[in-house]
């Protein structure tokens, strides 16, 4: 873990600018969950992009997911055997359990190649969690940034996504789900509600296309899939199939009355 201040030291050490991981522009990374892939018109998260995950609720899992997509960003970098890619997690909120992170982690690094390295910073204030998350995605090495801003700007997001397709890192922002009224910068945003039937082990989740270059498409705009977290394993837990879940539109009002 470093604080905000420790941090710009590393940053304007360029401990991370050295590494040369190999990414190329525009790459879309599967993220190791199909259903999701098959979600993102993409077919996987482009490197040098930023997504959003609305939660739906406290507990949702929009965390959980976003932390094993940036896993699989790091692990899957074809990089020189000495250079591991690097996850920044800015956690203003304190909220952020590293621990919870070890299986996917584990899983990044498994067949011989490099864990990617975890760097925890927590900025004491709102100004600087801005700083911190504008300079980590200008990095180049940094595989993905893991954020929970509360409010974003629109020019603040504008150059988070200039600095991220500067340095090929992925942006991954956790916000509530009343954010998709709010303009964006972001390639993809995708709803993400708790489903019932799972376990301590296993979280069940519904993901939905909440926005994006795609909006205007009304084919694409209700699309939803549901996938299981392995959290033990850090991989895709297979699920039996379910009732039929809430659209994004019916996700939002039960969110709204929930608070």
């Amino acid at each position: 873990m470093v604080t905000g201040g420790l941090l710009e030291k590393l940053l304007k050490a360029g401990d991370f600018a050295g590494i040369s991981p190999g990414w190329r522009e525009g790459e879309a990374v599967a993220t190791g969950f199909a259903p999701l892939d098959q979600l993102l018109p993409a077919g996987g998260v482009r490197r040098g992009s930023l997504v959003e995950w609305l939660a739906g609720a406290e507990a949702s899992g929009a965390a959980a997911l976003a932390a094993a997509v940036a896993c699989r960003l790091a692990g899957h970098a074809e990089r020189a055997a000495e250079a591991a890619a690097t996850i920044i997690v800015v956690d203003r909120t304190g909220r952020f359990h590293p621990p919870a992170m070890l299986s996917w982690l584990e899983r990044a690094g498994a067949g011989g190649r490099l864990a990617p390295r975890l760097v925890v910073a927590r900025p004491a204030h709102e100004a600087d969690e801005l700083w911190a998350i504008d300079q980590a995605l200008r990095c180049r090495g940094v595989a993905a940034v893991l954020a929970w801003p509360r409010s974003i700007h629109s020019t603040a997001m504008r150059r988070w996504q200039l600095a991220a397709r500067a340095s090929l890192a992925v942006g991954l922002f956790v916000r509530p789900l009343a954010a998709r009224r709010e303009p964006s910068w972001a390639e993809a945003r995708v709803a993400v509600t708790a489903r019932p039937g799972g376990s301590l082990a296993v979280r069940r989740l519904r993901l939905a296309l909440a926005g994006g270059p795609w909006s205007g498409e009304a084919h694409l705009q209700e699309r939803s899939v549901e996938l299981g977290l392995d959290l033990a394993r850090g991989c895709e837990a297979m699920l039996p199939p379910g009732a039929a879940a809430p659209s994004v539109h019916e996700q939002e009002r039960i969110a709204c009355r929930a608070s």
